[in-house]
């Protein structure tokens, strides 16, 4: 076995399928133009903008909120958000080898953290709202930096890691309902984790659901640690994440699909599941790089 010569790309499968994540994009701009995007949750927060509402417009608050032409101007913005996604994701299309134009994806992870803050002041219950979003408003990042290095490495793979460890600790909190007298800490079990169960599964004890919420929830949190660990542990974790991500996706458009209704189910939920892609795909690219790379580190042996 000989030992490949210094040029071999160790990056290319891995950055290969972490550029295809336009999918994401895809999601959330289809999502958007359905209309669901919680711009509301900021632009009607009184504490937060009634001061500058007040002063641009010169309405008062009641008149601001209660508005139908405010409302249609917002339903517009949040089209434009997703017509916006969509052509983000067709220029990741581009092959530019120019350095500004990996730039861009700094400006598609702001605007993915934009979203997920937005999501966070919809809920006001547990940063989780926030941070389990992170593997996505971080997923071009991450890109940018294995562009920038030529390698998924350093920067790249420590973002990686520390997104998706995000994404599953906070999902898993949600999943064991984790309770919390402080706001930010509380992360209460959503009602549609246990109904998703139910109709995933065909359950029909919720008891039962959240008995398996639990146990998927104590196993995120062990292989959201596992994945910093090295060699076999490593891999399990990256595997637990891989296949788990991959049904929790699949399982929006399969627990709500109306069969008397499939048109307008699909083009309901399958955004939803595009927009998690990276929840199966970070760990998928994770496990692809780090064994490309040990393979390669390997000596001959004598």
């Amino acid at each position: 076995i000989r030992r490949p010569p210094r040029s071999t790309p160790l990056y290319s499968s891995a950055a290969s399928d972490v550029y295809k994540r336009q999918v994401m994009l895809i999601g959330h701009g289809w999502v958007c133009l359905n209309g669901k995007m919680p711009l509301t949750a900021l632009l009607w927060d009184e504490q937060l903008m009634s001061g500058l509402i007040t002063s641009i417009t010169g309405e008062d608050w009641n008149s601001w909120v209660t508005s139908l032409e405010v409302g249609d101007v917002i339903n517009n913005i949040i089209r434009l958000q997703g017509i916006i996604f969509i052509l983000f994701a067709a220029t990741l299309l581009i092959r530019s080898e120019k350095k500004w134009f990996n730039f861009i994806y700094i400006i598609i992870s702001g605007n993915l953290l934009f979203l997920a803050i937005l999501k966070y002041l919809d809920s006001r219950v547990g940063i989780g709202n926030l941070l389990e979003h992170a593997s996505q408003f971080c997923m071009p990042l991450i890109v940018f930096f294995i562009a920038k290095n030529k390698d998924m490495k350093g920067t790249s793979m420590i973002l990686a890691k520390v997104s998706i460890a995000f994404a599953f600790i906070f999902h898993g909190l949600f999943a064991v309902n984790f309770r919390h007298e402080m706001t930010v800490f509380d992360h209460a079990r959503p009602g549609h984790f246990t109904e998703m169960v139910m109709l995933s599964l065909g359950i029909t004890q919720e008891s039962f659901a959240n008995s398996i919420l639990l146990i998927a929830g104590i196993l995120d949190f062990i292989a959201a640690a596992l994945i910093f660990s090295k060699g076999t542990p490593r891999n399990i974790g990256l595997i637990y994440m891989f296949i788990w991500g991959a049904l929790t996706a699949i399982a929006r458009p399969w627990s709500r699909f109306d069969s008397y209704e499939i048109f307008e189910s699909l083009m309901k939920w399958i955004p939803e599941m595009f927009y998690r892609t990276p929840h199966f795909m970070i760990p998928f690219c994770l496990l692809l790089a780090l064994n490309i790379k040990s393979d390669h580190v390997k000596l001959p042996s004598k």
